[in-house]
């Protein structure tokens, strides 16, 4: 049960998690599609009346949209091939269970162990397939959580796949009457082998998800930091913002658009500053605090600039920080903090001045 609510927890916090890449493209699409039907199967599974044929019909789909993410992924094509399978594999399962028994606890006759190994070979294929392409690209991955996380896929998948192949043999040896074997008792040692290897391969799976979440958290506590400055170069100069707030909202997608909006936030906040040079005060604040500084130059500057006072010659200027970009975010995140504590007015945002 542990293992179970474990699986369940991590499926649909993935599910979740992954809602933005489908603005991505379609090999996101098709993964976060395998892991949405995945959880519907495990959900389903915990209500005892559930029709035997659903779990079965979804692992099908299953089986499709990780073949579909495998094609993409590898730029071998084959899609319309795997829909056609699928299709035929769907409609075989259904035409089974409208002529035949679906329940595995009496003997089985021909038609119901037809039911149950079509949709076991079609899954089993994908998983194999899955397990064999990941197992020898990680020697190609640097070492450590990338490698980690596509063996843990491989090894997931081969798990999955063995409990299939067993569950298809016993099958078989039921129906041909070489074995009593009680399924219900299979069906409670299976979440050890399928249930352990579809939460190692989600895990794995995984494994880029997280590092990207932690980026877009990164780039999103960024915006959050560099807002008070921000928000006071836009209400000093509007015209050096870039595009407007209604925009940014669809630019929700991925850790690469957060990251322009961090960079596009660091731009205005440069231009602004540039605008606001003539107006520094001649003599510089003293305070040992370099960030505390540019932070009280910033304020002395805005209201000499609100109170329209002529513009000076201060060669001086702001701090120069860089080359790279995150030198910059760290130095302007640091001078924004300073800023907030500094001005009352910074405390108290606007829906237009929203982090996005």
């Amino acid at each position: 049960m542990v293992l179970q609510v474990a699986l369940l927890v991590l499926l649909w916090g993935v599910v979740v998690a992954r809602l933005p890449t489908l603005w991505r493209d379609a090999r996101q699409r098709a993964f976060w599609a395998t892991i949405f039907v995945l959880a519907l199967i495990k959900t389903s599974l915990l209500f005892p009346e559930t029709p035997p044929i659903l779990p079965n019909l979804l692992g099908v789909l299953t089986a499709y949209f990780l073949l579909r993410f495998l094609s993409l992924l590898t730029g071998r094509g084959g899609h319309r091939w795997h829909l056609a399978l699928t299709a035929a594999v769907l409609v075989a399962l259904a035409g089974l269970a409208a002529n035949g028994s679906v329940t595995l606890d009496r003997d089985p006759f021909p038609l119901t162990v037809a039911y149950w190994l079509v949709p076991e070979g079609f899954i089993g294929w994908a998983l194999i397939t899955a397990a064999v392409l990941f197992w020898p690209v990680a020697r190609d991955v640097p070492a450590g959580l990338p490698r980690l996380g596509l063996r843990a896929i491989s090894a997931g998948c081969a798990m999955v796949a063995a409990y299939g192949a067993a569950k298809a043999v016993l099958i078989i040896l039921r129906g041909a009457g070489l074995t009593d074997v009680d399924f219900a008792e299979f069906e409670r040692a299976a979440p050890y082998l399928q249930g352990g290897g579809t939460l190692i391969a989600v895990a794995g799976a995984s494994v880029p998800a997280a590092r990207r979440s932690r980026a877009i958290i990164e780039a999103y506590w960024s915006l959050l930091v560099l807002r008070p400055l921000w928000k006071a170069m836009r209400d000093a100069f509007p015209e050096v913002i870039l595009f407007s707030p209604r925009r940014a909202v669809f630019e929700l997608a991925g850790v690469d658009d957060v990251h322009l909006r961090v960079y596009r936030r660091v731009i205005e906040i440069r231009d602004g500053m540039l605008a606001l040079r003539p107006y520094l005060p001649a003599e510089p604040v003293a305070t040992t605090d370099p960030a505390q500084a540019e932070a009280e130059a910033i304020a002395a500057a805005l209201r000499r600039h609100a109170d329209g006072a002529g513009p000076a010659d201060n060669a001086d200027g702001f701090a120069k920080i860089g080359p790279e970009m995150s030198d910059e975010v760290a130095w302007l995140s640091r001078v924004s903090s300073a800023y907030r504590v500094r001005t009352a007015a910074a405390r108290t945002p606007r829906p237009s001045g929203s982090a996005r």
